[in-house]
């Protein structure tokens, strides 16, 4: 009878390894159709290694790394994990992360300059590194006014700048001097550049307008509204003036996530926040061209006639439908696909190079001559 008992027991417990391991694949064959199977991972999933006298020894663990990223409800696990680690432990699951007060997301990578310790005062610039800076963008400005184009150098600032408030308490140090604001005080006074920084701008438009947000919480970016400070600063800085900001007609819009939350694989309910923006300009705007990782293409017949050329980064994907409503034309090349030929092909009057404070080191290398 307890040898029975035993059998059974046994019996019960390989039947339920066996449910656990194949309903679960036989299921997702079924609705993985209906579910979100992407692959939100910095990196190519692994692909079905194939047995071959080459491999054999190598065959088994590159199947588990494909059989680990190819998991049934694989996705739907992790969002799981990283939910209860944000909701429940308020853990980030990304070392690139960083959980802010408020439901602010920071960013921490390593490779992109780390901007909560830059904005924070914690690396800075030397005395070499901004020399050679100077060196680079006024030979820039020589090469350019020396074709009768106006160079201007635009920084957008870090969300991690404008919301330093809202970092964890441990970051808090409200008088620490940034490396931007090392480099464009260098820049002032030992330089002719022009430089557009709208860092004050911002900081003073959060306190005028409490109730909104200029920056994404759960995104690396400046919203719209924040967008809207930065372009009026440069356009200022060009000549122009745009209608200030209280004169616009705002509709506000809630979202769900970002690059960051993407990061973390979760969403937060309407736990970012967006404007739509009109009245900006009475003249119609056309895109001709918008593709994020080339160009964007605009055309604004009866504006300002100079013709605008922008090397840009990802800030300008908010930047540039502003901007371009003040130039008949204008266009917005990524750096990645920038070569400087294209700013004499393209006939242009002003040259601005837009840059995020997070890539302000890239300026040791760029240089138009």
């Amino acid at each position: 009878m307890l040898l029975k008992r035993v059998l059974m027991l046994y019996i019960g417990w390989i039947i339920l390894f066996l449910v656990a391991i194949y309903v679960p694949a036989l299921s997702y064959q079924v609705v993985s159709r209906y579910m979100d199977t992407s692959n939100y991972e910095n990196r190519e999933s692994a692909v079905r290694p194939k047995l071959t006298i080459e491999n054999y020894s190598d065959f088994p663990e590159e199947f588990e790394e494909y059989y680990d990223d190819h998991l049934p409800f694989r996705n739907q696990w992790i969002t799981l994990n990283n939910s209860i680690d944000y909701y429940i432990f308020s853990q980030s699951s990304s070392d690139d992360v960083l959980i802010g007060k408020d439901g602010w997301l920071f960013y921490t990578s390593e490779k992109d300059g780390n901007p909560v310790k830059q904005s924070t005062g914690e690396w800075m610039f030397t005395e070499k590194q901004l020399k050679k800076i100077a060196k680079n963008l006024k030979k820039t400005k020589k090469t350019l006014e020396d074709q009768g184009i106006r160079f201007v150098l635009f920084i957008a600032p870090n969300k991690e700048t404008i919301y330093k408030d809202e970092l964890p308490s441990f970051y808090q140090n409200e008088n620490t001097k940034s490396c931007v604001d090392q480099l464009v005080e260098y820049l002032k006074e030992n330089t002719d550049i022009e430089v557009v920084y709208p860092k004050e701008e911002l900081l003073e438009a959060r306190k005028e307008h409490e109730d909104m947000e200029w920056y994404h919480k759960l995104d690396t970016h400046w919203n719209s509204a924040g967008a809207y400070i930065g372009a009026e600063n440069l356009a200022k800085a060009l000549n122009i003036e745009m209608p200030v900001f209280e004169e616009l007609a705002l509709e506000k819009q809630t979202w769900d996530t970002g690059d960051l939350a993407q990061m973390l694989n979760i969403t937060i309910k309407n736990g970012d926040t967006n404007y739509t923006l009109s009245n900006i300009s009475d003249r119609e705007t056309e895109c001709e061209k918008w593709d994020f990782y080339t160009e964007f293409i605009y055309h604004t017949a009866g504006a300002d006639p100079r013709k605008l050329f922008v090397c840009r980064d990802s800030f300008s994907d908010a930047l540039a439908p502003i901007l371009a409503t003040q130039f008949e034309n204008s266009m917005f090349v990524h750096r990645k696909g920038f070569s400087q030929e294209q700013i004499f092909d393209y006939d242009t009057d002003i040259f601005v190079y837009e840059c995020v404070e997070r890539y302000i080191k890239k300026l040791e290398k760029f240089c138009i001559e």
